[in-house]
């Protein structure tokens, strides 16, 4: 063959093969064109995310870490969706810097590791001596990390952690199923409640090799170390050790899940090279039916489970369960709000039903029930954190896993703090002197209001004497003794007095029409006089005063504190109707039941008979009886204040724990623009809608043109000049009180911004800012009011957050303020409101005093009540009015 003829079949052969390997690339490209490649994970080695993962829960939980900024790039975006939460909280720990590129599956060197922690030991000193004592050392810089060794840091890390700052729990877990919680997230069902586990891993494999690495001779887990419980008869249960021969587990199965789980479930997994089989069944849920029925140790952040460390083999006592029927070898339960049915081991001895009983567990089995039969019923008066008060048996303690079930209509379990005072509704399952389970047998007609009274001029919820009398006759009645009074005579009650021996002690009177006259307290110049009866009980600073009353009467009381009765009658009812809503969502909550109450008598609640009672205002409460207002079926907490800006706010501008609410969000409340009205208005007020904007702001406060449902009242413009010397004085005085009230509310700057990055600001207890440098707005919300405020000072800058501190830290305490009429108000402790804008007086560099011109009095969400003036003064009645505050809200009654 002649070289022509070899090189066109050499050419026709390599032509065969390009279109061959042309055609599978198609094909491929066909069938799979977004397949990721195969993540090949050595086995045993931890990888750089897992231990981001495990670093982040030493300052983040759950909630927290979700709410970090991205701040990365991955080389693996599908990982991202798990993945980030954990690196961004490490990155904000100050442990990786921000701008690097982040390989999820890279697998960790003990340099890195190295790196982690030593920037850890930097911002907590507590970790220094970490080191001390591993079993191993970081020697090669570029070699993988064991993860059975990242274990063993990891421990030594939470070791070193002080007690009270130690976020990471060790905890025993009974598992008794799964859930899908709202957001989507699979949860796992225990008797000490639900917790998340998506990324966790089961780390026994690793907790075995490291015991054994620390104790060669020990063949027993750390977890042995805890202590043996006993059964109901004081039998001491076999411990882990005396059963760890019986232990038969599936040691290929349990690698294969923390795989899994470290690809986020979603990737083939390798091993040494090979496809493992089992991990083609294993999913996220395997973690929580591998272990359904049984007892695991665990460390758990909050309600969100770090990773397993053994499976208990020891008994399980269950405590305090509802069993709904036992007979024959089955048990019907309700635990942890799920029903649970389970086999017992032998046939009961009898038939059970409707108890509670603590249930021990062996081999999925239950081997014995404790029944707790004994009840007892009265007036819940009190409930604290490890006690609750009933009238006639006094303070009974709680056992440590006391229980809360609703036992008419479908069962459920309640949270702890759902016992309401002030009602009878509950049995409670009392056992060895403490209660066991609360049983709440019937729904609660919130007819009764217990309200905290306080001192004069609301300055303490704790007084030094209490002295009282009646226009009528009146009992002071204590557990063991009464004794009777005429009207008139004087009754004086100190701390330490012999009539509370017994208890709290109880004033009421023997005529309905009967009033306590309290003369220990001032209100409006006078001593104020309570419909109800009056406790006093001792406190841990004094002694405590409650009123309790029938909820339509205490609202006679709290319309007159609230609003002025020459309103007229019809703003009388929109208050009276807000009132009664504020209260009962209030009243349920049971917001003050570690004193007994449900609210208070000041402003943090709702002003309480500071001004007596009268006829408008009875009679508003009259013609709106059990009226309250319903947003989809639910009551809602109807939040008012007393004048707007010309626009109200949402509620999660204000307060730092609000969320969003569609009747809450914040609205122009611009006068009417009837058929007639011009282009030129609406543009103004089109033009209005979004105040968040500085300067839109600013010129919506000068607008001397555009009105607004407020517009006529005096505090819907006010400004005020403060000295900068002023300013300090009041910051320093009340910075640490703020900070210790919610330390995340007070940001110090710890690192100014540079090089186009931003300032870093974190939560530390300061006592000084220094001389006031400068006052700014850094961030300003729906209706313009001020959210962030940025406070210079020559010795510390920080960051206040929510609209009440804001107004607290620029008080004009030793400044005029002047109204919209040119009226003066001095000595207020608090700011108007925060809506206002800023403006300095600087002489040669330094700061002399601040401007502010804002507008109306309160903080902003809900109800103006005198834009409810303006609106009633239009003809509107009241049900069109709460309906024109609160969108989307219809009328409901509470006492069908």
């Amino acid at each position: 063959m002649n070289l022509k003829k070899k090189l066109i079949l050499i050419g026709i052969c390599v032509a065969i093969i390009l279109i061959v390997f042309m055609v599978n690339v198609m094909r491929r490209m066909k069938v799979e064109p977004e397949k990721e490649p195969v993540v090949v994970v050595k086995e045993n080695i931890i990888t750089r995310g897992e231990a981001y993962r495990l670093l982040s829960y030493l300052d983040y939980d759950k909630a927290t870490r979700e709410s970090l900024p991205i701040g990365f790039t991955y080389v693996n975006q599908n990982m991202s969706d798990w993945y980030d939460t954990y690196v961004n909280a490490v990155w904000k720990m100050g442990l990786i810097e921000s701008n690097v590129t982040i390989t999820p599956k890279e697998a960790l060197t003990y340099g890195t590791c190295k790196i982690l922690i030593d920037n850890l030991i930097l911002k907590k000193t507590e970790y220094q001596n970490v080191y001390t004592g591993l079993s191993f050392e970081f020697t090669n810089a570029e070699e993988e990390m064991p993860i059975k060794e990242f274990v063993e840091l990891y421990e030594a890390i939470l070791a070193a952690t002080l007690e009270n700052q130690n976020p990471i729990q060790k905890k025993t877990l009974f598992v008794l199923g799964r859930e899908v919680s709202e957001d989507g997230k699979d949860r796992m069902v225990t008797d000490s409640g639900k917790y998340y586990y998506l990324n966790a891993k089961n780390y026994e494999t690793y907790y075995k090799q490291m015991q054994q690495t620390l104790s060669p001779t020990d063949n027993t887990s750390q977890e042995n170390n805890l202590v043996s419980e006993t059964d109901g008869n004081g039998e001491v249960v076999k411990s882990e050790a005396e059963n760890k021969e019986t232990e038969n587990k599936d040691v290929e199965n349990t690698q294969a899940e923390n795989k899994v789980a470290e690809n986020g479930g979603t990737e083939e997994v390798m091993a040494d090279g090979k496809i493992l089989p089992e991990a083609e069944n294993i999913s996220k849920e395997s973690i929580a039916s591998t272990f359904l029925d049984k007892g695991i140790h665990v460390l758990v952040r909050g309600q969100e489970i770090i990773y397993i460390t053994s499976e208990t083999v020891e008994k399980i006592i269950l405590r305090n369960v509802w069993i709904q029927l036992g007979e024959g070898r089955m048990v019907d339960t309700f635990i942890s709000g799920i029903h649970k049915n389970f086999d017992a081991k032998f046939s009961l001895s009898n038939d059970i039903e409707k108890v509670i009983g603590d249930i021990t567990i062996e081999d999925r089995k239950v081997v014995q029930i404790s029944v707790k039969p004994d009840l007892i019923h009265g007036k819940v008066l009190q409930t604290g954190e490890d006690f609750i008060e009933i009238e006639g048996y006094g303070k009974v303690p709680l056992e440590e896993e006391y229980k809360i079930y609703k036992i008419f209509g479908e069962i459920t379990q309640e949270l702890t703090g759902s016992i309401l005072v002030g009602y009878e509704a509950t049995d409670f399952v009392v056992s060895g002197g403490k209660i066991s389970a609360a049983l709440i047998t019937e729904s609660i007609k919130a007819e009764n209001i217990r309200v905290l009274l306080k001192t004069t001029d609301f300055k303490s919820i704790y007084h030094d004497k209490v002295e009282f009398t009646s226009n009528s006759d009146f009992t002071v009645s204590s557990k063991e003794k009464e004794t009777s009074y005429t009207a008139g005579e004087i009754v004086t009650v100190e701390l330490g007095d012999e009539m509370l021996s017994d208890g709290r002690i109880k004033i009421t009177t023997t005529s309905d029409q009967g009033k306590i006259q309290l003369l220990s307290v001032t209100r409006d110049s006078k001593n104020p006089k309570y419909r109800g009866n009056i406790e006093i009980a001792e406190g841990e600073k004094g002694l405590l005063v409650v009123n309790e009353l029938p909820l339509e009467e205490y609202l006679y009381a709290v319309i007159p504190s609230e609003m002025p009765t020459y309103y007229g009658m019809e703003p009388l009812k929109v208050q009276a109707v807000c009132a009664r809503s504020y209260a009962y969502k209030h009243l349920l909550a049971n917001s003050l039941s570690e004193y007994g109450a449900h609210v208070d008598d000041s402003v943090s609640y709702q002003v309480y008979n500071n001004i007596a009672e009268n006829e408008d205002s009875i009679l508003a409460v009259k013609d709106t009886y059990g009226k309250v207002i319903k947003y989809e079926e639910d009551v809602i907490t109807a939040y008012y204040f007393s004048t707007s800006c010309g626009h109200t706010t949402g509620v999660q501008s204000v307060w730092a724990n609000g969320e969003a609410t569609p009747y809450l969000s914040g609205k122009l409340m611009a006068l009417e623009v009837d058929k007639e009205g011009t282009k030129e208005q609406l543009e103004i007020i089109n033009s209005y809608q979004d105040l968040a904007d500085e300067e839109n702001f600013r010129s919506f406060l000068n607008e001397k043109e555009f009105e607004t449902y407020d517009s006529e009242f005096n505090w819907y413009r006010w400004n005020v000049t403060i000295d900068a010397e002023d300013i300090k004085k009041t910051v320093d005085k009340t910075l640490l009180k703020r900070y210790n009230a919610n330390p995340d509310l007070i940001q110090t700057m710890t690192k100014a911004p540079e090089d186009g990055k931003e300032a870093v600001f974190e939560s530390i207890p300061i006592e000084t800012v220094g001389d006031i440098e400068d006052v700014s707005v850094l961030k300003r919300e729906t209706g313009g009011i001020i959210s962030e405020l940025l406070i210079t000072g020559s010795k510390n800058t920080i960051k206040v957050k929510t609209e009440y501190n804001i107004r607290v830290f620029l008080a004009p305490t030793n400044s005029i303020v002047i109204r919209k009429d040119l009226s003066e108000v001095g000595d207020l402790s608090l700011l108007p409101s925060a809506f206002f804008v800023v403006d300095e007086k600087k002489e040669g560099g330094k700061l002399l005093s601040i401007s502010l011109l804002g507008g109306g009095y309160g903080h902003g969400v809900g109800m103006s009540q005198n834009g409810v003036k303006a609106l009633a003064d239009t003809g509107k009645e009241y049900e069109e009015i709460i309906t024109y505050f609160y969108e989307g809200t219809e009328m409901g009654f509470i006492y069908e």
